[in-house]
């Protein structure tokens, strides 16, 4: 009967033609029970874990969380060993651009994107869109021209098996009930290690690892992990995260940085407030902004390093504003836009437009068009601010080099 039941015709002749063996036919029941077994197995399997068609933002940035710590202890370990030998000798230093101190990488920034990248990928698999700054030009087959795996992949692969992401960690606070977010609509932006020339001149005070995620062409939620909140190895990580328009949160090491200015510039004479971060571009459109912001709104300019920690530093109150006309990538304002967003700042690009920066139709120049972030609590007005800009002549013929 139970035969019979399967339809298997041509089994039912061969038990048919040794029904005198009763081990023969047995044996072959056996089998046929553990392949009914196995059918309605993987039947399960493929209900309980499905491929990922859609995920919730509450995990996925759970996992994000998790892998920023993972990037974190790579850069540690690896200022752990400078600092052991009293050189720069084990960061294996390259330049992408042998005249742009800024272009610089090294074994630190590729430690940490293995990390990060391998382990979401491993996580969440082939079908989440994950984009890192120091990803090789072949990374979308991840073969190089000759045939063999490109360095990264090779990295990620020396990596394997990652141990599992938490997703748990929001559970209690965003809940499970939040929409599924098509999986096609998911881009994640990796900056490894922002303000790598810093961490070469040992300016450890201002690296980060930024980990973004977008959903369409809208940065909606980030993680800034922050390995030297110290400015050295004596404290222990700090990652702020958040959800734009919703909230953030810290993990680890509790965050010592805001509202006010830093301590190095906090003397109010040397440094009159309010305050923009502005980096040490010498392009002729920011060094007329520079002199501009002074003339206008009185203050100071204010020296940080990093797009994510200038952001940083207006999402928390430490300045007014964070001015860049141009810098790396999405990967550099992802995460720090939405972080921004999420304490209740503005961001646009540095002509006042609205941030078109993310996804797989966004402009591959869109990243020359800069930022302009303010606080929540800036003394400055940022259309008053934008509109200061604009009348700048260097400013106009910038941007009309970009038309």
């Amino acid at each position: 009967q139970y035969l019979r039941l399967q339809g298997d015709q041509h089994v039912c002749m061969f038990v048919s033609s040794t029904i005198g063996d009763p081990k023969m036919v047995s044996a072959l029941l056996v089998l046929m029970l553990c392949r009914s077994l196995l059918a309605s197995l993987l039947v399960v399997l493929c209900f309980c874990c499905p491929l990922a068609s859609s995920l919730q933002i509450a995990p996925l940035l759970s996992t994000c969380v998790d892998a920023c710590q993972r990037g974190c202890a790579e850069i540690r370990a690896v200022q752990s060993k400078r600092a052991d030998t009293n050189s720069n000798s084990d960061l294996n230093i390259q330049f992408k651009d042998s005249a742009n101190a800024k272009s610089a990488l090294t074994e630190a920034d590729c430690a940490a994107q293995a990390a990060i990248c391998g382990a979401l990928r491993a996580e969440w698999g082939d079908s989440l869109r994950i984009i890192g700054e120091e990803d090789d030009d072949d990374d979308d087959d991840d073969m190089g021209d000759d045939g063999a795996s490109s360095p990264m992949a090779q990295r990620i692969a020396a990596l394997m098996p990652f141990d599992p992401l938490d997703r748990t960690l929001f559970d209690d606070d965003v809940g499970a009930e939040t929409p599924d977010i098509p999986v096609e609509e998911i881009t994640i932006y990796v900056d490894p290690l922002d303000a790598t020339r810093e961490f070469v001149e040992g300016r450890l005070e201002n690296c980060q690892s930024l980990v973004g995620i977008a959903v369409g062409s809208e940065a909606v939620a980030g993680v800034i992990g922050i390995p030297f909140p110290g400015g050295d190895l004596s404290t222990k990580p700090t990652i702020v995260y958040g959800i734009a328009d919703v909230g953030t949160g810290i993990v680890g090491e509790p965050l010592t940085r805001g509202p006010y200015p830093l301590e190095k510039h906090i003397d109010g004479i040397k440094f009159p407030r309010p305050h923009f971060a502005s980096g040490d571009a010498k392009t002729p459109e920011m060094k007329a902004t520079r002199a501009a912001l002074v003339k206008r709104f009185g203050g100071s300019n204010v020296l940080y390093g990093g797009a994510g920690n200038k952001i940083l530093a207006a999402s928390l109150g430490e300045v007014s504003a964070s001015i860049q006309p141009r810098f790396g990538g999405a990967w550099d304002l992802c995460a720090p836009e939405a972080i921004l967003r999420a304490m209740g700042g503005r961001i646009t690009d540095f002509f006042g437009e609205a941030i078109a920066l993310y996804g797989k139709d966004a402009c591959s120049e869109a990243n020359k068009r800069g930022y302009v972030a303010t606080a929540s609590t800036s003394a400055v007005d940022h259309d008053a601010l934008i509109a200061m800009i604009l009348a700048i002549p260097e400013v106009q013929e910038y941007r009309e080099s970009l038309e």
